[in-house]
């Protein structure tokens, strides 16, 4: 409550609907709401009171009408109650030597009909209403006249048939609005959908642009914005193809003369500075290519993780694997592959044993791989994702790659929508390695 007093407005949003499609609904209801709810309330309400208040005196002057010619004429009595049945809607009866209770109930006496009749009888009386009829009891000579009366013709009908048609035609036309809102809201839900499977590197249906020309001019650019995206990526690719191929053709020469060179310490530091080159063009072009133009498809984890397993390195390394049942997702094999098989050969290298285990948990997918190796401080976890860096304290150079292994992994995940976070194994006192890919 004192969050509310304070910030209403933000309080509010949490009960507002988040998607567009409830809020344009909002918008489109919440003042038709309070028009008609005004509407009822000042207006309605009124013309009841009036609509009443005129019939309720009706009754009354008929029922003075035949009281005061039944007290003129008492012996007339058949006659008046043929008049007031088949004129006046009264059934008139007379009950001799009746004795009236003058005293009406509180719940009525300050009612339109208690009103009505104060002005208009001036002899002792009371009423009561049931749910089906009035019935009004008045003194007269030698007894006391009670007549009954239908209780629906001191209310207006009118109130219900405005109300039943007010409604009937709000849901009518509501209905309708949600269709073509929904129309509207359709094309930017498809646009959604798109830029969410294209953020994934999933491929989709071609985009039509459709619908307000906002939407379609939003449509427009992003159709245009994933051209430009897919030639860079080309155009990019084949750019290092080319310097693939320039490139290795002058190392493997090198590697050919330093082989028909004499044995010597000179040649061995040359040729381990040729594989060192080689290694770094290989990681780099690994790297600038990044998952190229695989297309995802729909891929049976189960199967998926235990073929990553076995595809490590160190086929002989202890791995312990927590197999749990898990759902088909849409994914790149190859290059998600390449991400859990280097982390696994990472813990490998760096620990005695591994373990590897994968859940479902709030709509996303958690791959974790532990290990009981040095780790990494907490300081250079960040540093690590870095292009060509290398720890040398707790990861030897020698051994260490070219500094691209979690720079690629992290890029592929990125590419799933999802992430790659580094922690400290609190079980294995190792690295924790976990990527969370949403469904």
């Amino acid at each position: 409550m004192r969050k509310f007093l304070r910030h209403p407005f933000k309080a509010l949003k949490v009960w507002l609907p988040k998607s567009m499609f409830g809020r344009a609904l909002l918008i489109l209801v919440a003042p038709l709401f309070f028009i008609e709810t005004f509407s009822a309330y000042f207006f309605l309400d009124n013309h009841w009171d009036t609509v009443t208040k005129s019939l309720s005196n009706d009754v009354a002057g008929e029922v003075a009408t035949v009281l005061d010619l039944y007290n003129k004429n008492p012996k007339e009595e058949a006659f008046y109650k043929l008049l007031a049945g088949r004129h006046l809607r009264l059934r008139a009866d007379f009950l001799p030597e009746e004795a009236i209770q003058t005293s009406v109930p509180q719940e009525w006496r300050y009612s339109f009909m208690g009103l009505a009749l104060k002005k208009q009888i001036f002899t002792p009386y009371t009423f009561r209403i049931t749910p089906k009829e009035i019935i009004i009891d008045v003194a007269a000579d030698g007894g006391v006249l009670r007549f009954t009366t239908p209780k629906k013709r001191v209310y207006s009908k009118s109130f219900f048939l405005f109300i039943m048609w007010v409604t009937g035609t709000t849901a009518i036309f509501l209905l309708i609005s949600i269709i073509f809102l929904n129309n509207q809201i359709k094309p930017l839900r498809r646009l959604a959908i798109a830029a969410d499977r294209f953020g994934r590197g999933r491929a989709f249906a071609d985009l039509k642009p459709e619908g307000a020309t906002e939407i379609r001019k939003v449509a427009q650019a992003f159709i245009r914005m994933r051209d430009r995206l897919q030639r860079q990526l080309t155009q990019r690719t084949e750019m290092l193809a080319g310097v693939s191929h320039d490139l290795r053709t002058p190392l493997t020469r090198m590697r050919l003369q330093l082989t028909m060179m004499p044995p010597s310490s000179e040649v061995e530091g040359l040729q381990k500075d040729v594989e060192e080159m080689g290694n770094m063009l290989e990681g780099y072009l690994t790297f600038a290519k990044g998952e190229g133009h695989e297309e995802a498809v729909e891929t049976d984890m189960n199967e998926f993780m235990e073929n990553s397993i076995e595809g490590r390195a160190q086929i002989d390394q202890l791995v312990h694997y927590d197999s749990k049942k898990l759902r088909s997702l849409w994914i790149k094999p190859q290059a998600l592959k390449r991400c859990i098989t280097n982390l696994i050969n990472n813990a490998c290298r760096y620990g005695s044993e591994v373990w590897v285990s994968a859940k479902e948990e709030d709509e996303q997918l958690i791959i974790t791989v532990e290990d009981n190796g040095p780790g990494i401080p907490p300081e250079k976890i960040e540093d690590v994702f870095k292009p060509f860096y290398r720890l040398e304290a707790s990861r030897n150079m020698s051994t260490g790659g070219v500094g691209l292994g979690l720079t690629i992994a992290r890029d592929i995940i990125h590419h799933h929508g999802g992430d790659l976070i580094l922690g400290e194994s609190e079980d294995h006192g190792g690295l924790k390695a976990e990527i969370i890919i949403p469904f």
